[in-house]
């Protein structure tokens, strides 16, 4: 798991949540933003739907085929003679950052093309695929983006919501001015630094359950992005910039549980950072920690 699963009343909760929108918003379209990427039987099951309008937003891309567009972010729109679909597509995204909605007064084509100049973006001076349906990705997009990108990025919305960490869902702040979409996007190098950095947690993350599994197994999602999320704010309190110096000190944090509580913790961040190796760091921490832990004798006197 990505995230953590949707609750168990969810599919309830989200009728209502449609219903809502649908009288807040009686004239504008509702769209699942979906990442077809975690699961690529959604397209597939979009191509069978009778009752379901969508796009596939990689499809106008120069080399699109069947293979890309089964990973493709799929922007679909709500409609009550669909809903038996889109309650099964919308199950695939279970514990998987993949889902948003969006309402909107813009039609289906127009809203997938504002989207689709995101899909591949000059960052800078390199061509990269900016994972915006990525539920991960887009709260640190929308932080990241200037006022006039994000209004390009959202045109006219009324309202996006996605689902976050913990599987609940989460507002997005949309910006005061629609504007119109946006051609040949470009990326700075400080916003590149800005969303790698949102990421790096999660890549560490992919590591660890490829190869150690075991110590993911007492968190859930949401909680072991938060202990990684920790320990990276301890690299960079030691100014550790090596990807390997990090990933080692998320690996202590997560052999030594209970670690990140310590008081001793707080104080070393509470100190002025400075440069320090990851050997002096869990040296120095485990024995502040075995200092902690042994009890103390004391002996009372009579008088």
């Amino acid at each position: 798991m990505s995230i953590n699963m949707f609750p168990a009343d969810w599919k309830a909760s989200l009728h209502t949540r449609l219903q809502a929108f649908r009288c807040q918003f009686p004239d504008a379209h509702i769209y699942a933003l979906v990442d077809g990427v975690f699961d690529e039987s959604c397209y597939p099951l979009l191509q069978r739907a009778q009752h379901l309008r969508y796009e596939a937003l990689f499809a106008s891309t120069p080399s699109a085929n069947e293979e890309t567009l089964s990973i493709s972010p799929l922007l679909v729109e709500f409609n009550d003679a669909g809903r038996f679909t889109w309650e099964r597509l919308l199950e695939k995204t279970n514990a998987h950052p993949a889902l948003s909605f969006i309402v909107t007064p813009e039609p289906l084509q127009q809203l997938a093309a504002r989207l689709a100049a995101w899909c591949i973006v000059d960052a800078a001076d390199y061509t990269v695929a900016l994972s915006f349906a990525d539920t991960r990705i887009l709260p640190q997009l929308f932080k990241t983006l200037t006022a006039q990108q994000l209004g390009q990025f959202c045109g006219p919305a009324y309202h996006w919501q996605y689902v976050t960490r913990k599987g609940e869902w989460g507002d997005l702040t949309l910006p005061d001015e629609a504007l119109p979409a946006a051609v040949g996007i470009s990326l700075s190098e400080q916003q590149c630094a800005q969303l790698m950095r949102a990421a790096e947690g999660d890549g560490i993350l992919f590591q660890v359950r490829a190869t150690s599994p075991r110590l993911l197994e007492p968190h859930t999602a949401e909680h072991a992005h938060a202990l990684i999320e920790y320990w990276l704010g301890c690299a960079d309190h030691a100014r550790l910039e090596a990807p390997p110096d990090r990933f080692d000190v998320c690996i202590f944090g997560l052999e030594n549980p209970g670690l990140e509580a310590r008081p001793q913790l707080a104080s070393w961040l509470a100190e002025p950072a400075w440069a320090q190796t990851p050997a002096a760091l869990f040296e120095l921490w485990m024995t502040e920690q075995s200092s902690v832990d042994v009890p103390t004798l004391s002996v009372e006197t009579k008088s």
